[in-house]
């Protein structure tokens, strides 16, 4: 059975597309251009018909996927700061976590210098290779 929407007048249409019925799977070069296209009416999208539903339900999920900053006790704190100071002196890579943009962070960092003045820590992010600061009041922990 061949196919009822081929180009009869196109030079080179190859014989396997010959037999093919269905004309999706047939290049469009090779294709009769007054085939139907149909209503071309959109699909039905739920939630983009309403923009402003939309932008609701976006930011209800945001709000779902936000983290606090945890509370830390003053042994935590202590502790952060003995290890701030254990790792600014030796010079060796450490983890921090760190709470940025309503989420706890995982930084692989080297502690280049502490400002304890401006309460700000600057390290040696390893992995995208550069120099950040973070505060103190941020740093959830240190391993």
């Amino acid at each position: 059975m061949k196919a009822h929407n081929l180009n009869p007048f196109h030079p080179q249409v190859p014989v396997e597309h010959e037999a093919i019925t269905n004309y999706k799977e047939i290049p469009g070069e090779y294709l009769s251009r007054n085939i139907p296209e149909g209503r071309k009416m959109i699909k039905w999208a739920p939630f983009a018909t309403m923009p402003q539903q939309f932008e609701d339900i976006r930011k209800q999920i945001e709000q779902q996927t936000k983290e606090f900053m945890p509370d830390l006790s003053q042994e935590q704190i202590d502790d952060i700061n003995n290890k701030l100071n254990h790792y600014s002196n030796k010079a060796s890579a450490c983890f921090i976590y760190y709470y940025e943009d309503e989420k706890i962070h995982l930084l692989q960092t080297v502690i280049n210098k502490l400002d304890e003045y401006n309460m700000r820590v600057n390290v040696f992010l390893v992995v995208q290779q550069e120099f950040k600061d973070l505060e103190f009041n941020k740093i959830v922990d240190i391993i």
